[in-house]
């Protein structure tokens, strides 16, 4: 069974934050935000402020995670500025948040830890109109059946009910030209794709397959337009062509190493728009938790499991 403290380093890892351990304390930073987490099987009074006092330094959201509290530790707990989260609490999450997270945050124990994102340019949502044939939309042909993904589910969450979602991502064509970090005039083009629903960018490399049969399909609906998909892809193509060098530099007698950074500038990028693309996302619910697989490379997204003895 796969540890408390890995549960909870996924789930913040899914929220975006870089989460490392010190100290025998789980550290999740995002941005200018922090959150600390404390992992407890049980947990006594004593334990709690110990706990308090190890973080009472720090700005930022205090976390102590426990399987089994009773309600006098969780008021401890308050008093001593911590947030209490207790199995119901992570069943909660496991259990239906990471389903739902494929359409946006939802109300969870940890949708509270989330900086606020900044909200989206006011305007009418565009659906970009590029079709296959007679209007169908362009649909990636999932190499998962369900056969596959009962298979793959079984020996793991021991999944009881399975959906195939088709998840809108835009695609963008670009190249870009800027100067690398050894002189040299680098000339770069690709393609990026931005998830719909969630925003999140790679570097697109898939030969899709399309599926021909699309009277059946369901597709989810876009939360981010075309107009702030394309500032997402912009900044995606700057990201993934970041390069670094580390550099000498004497300062006041002394020498100090310093880090160079090369990348595109914004405006030497140029960006089209190319398709609206739906991906075959798989999700499983299990006894143990649940499991979202890539419908075309066949690997696992995300993976929760819980002990429910």
């Amino acid at each position: 069974m796969v540890s408390l403290k890995n549960i909870i380093t996924h789930i913040l890892q899914a929220h975006d934050f870089e989460v490392y351990e010190r100290d025998g304390i789980l550290r999740a930073e995002k941005d200018d935000s922090l959150v600390t987490v404390g992992l407890f099987d049980t947990v006594t009074i004593n334990d709690i402020r110990k706990h308090a006092r190890s973080v009472s330094g720090e700005n930022g959201n205090h976390i102590i995670c426990v399987l089994e509290a009773n309600d006098t530790a969780e008021e401890e707990a308050r008093r001593s500025g911590l947030v209490m989260w207790r199995k119901p609490d992570l069943e909660k999450e496991l259990g239906s948040a990471i389903v739902k997270r494929m359409a946006g945050p939802g109300e969870s124990p940890f949708h509270a830890l989330i900086p606020d994102e900044p909200e989206p340019e006011k305007g009418a949502p565009v659906l970009i109109d590029f079709v296959g044939t007679e209007g169908r939309p362009l649909v990636m042909r999932s190499r998962l059946n369900l056969d596959d993904v009962k298979e793959i589910a079984k020996n793991t969450i021991q999944g009881f009910k399975f959906d195939l979602e088709l998840v809108p991502h835009y695609l963008f064509q670009y190249s870009c030209e800027y100067t690398g970090k050894d002189g040299e005039n680098i000339r770069k083009q690709g393609t990026v794709s931005v998830n719909a629903l969630t925003g999140k960018y790679a570097e697109w490399t898939h030969r899709p397959e399309l599926e021909t049969d699309t009277d059946h399909v369901n597709q989810m609906e876009p939360k981010i337009d075309e107009v702030n998909a394309k500032k997402i892809a912009i900044h995606a193509v700057i990201t993934l062509n970041t390069e670094f060098k580390e550099i000498i530099v004497e300062k006041d007698h002394a020498t100090i190493m310093e880090k160079a950074t090369f990348r595109p500038a914004p405006d030497s990028i140029d960006i089209e728009n190319q398709v609206l693309m739906l991906v075959p996302v798989w999700c499983a619910e299990g006894k143990h938790g649940v499991m979202i697989l890539d419908g075309i490379t066949g690997k696992v997204i995300s993976e929760d499991y819980y002990d429910t003895h």
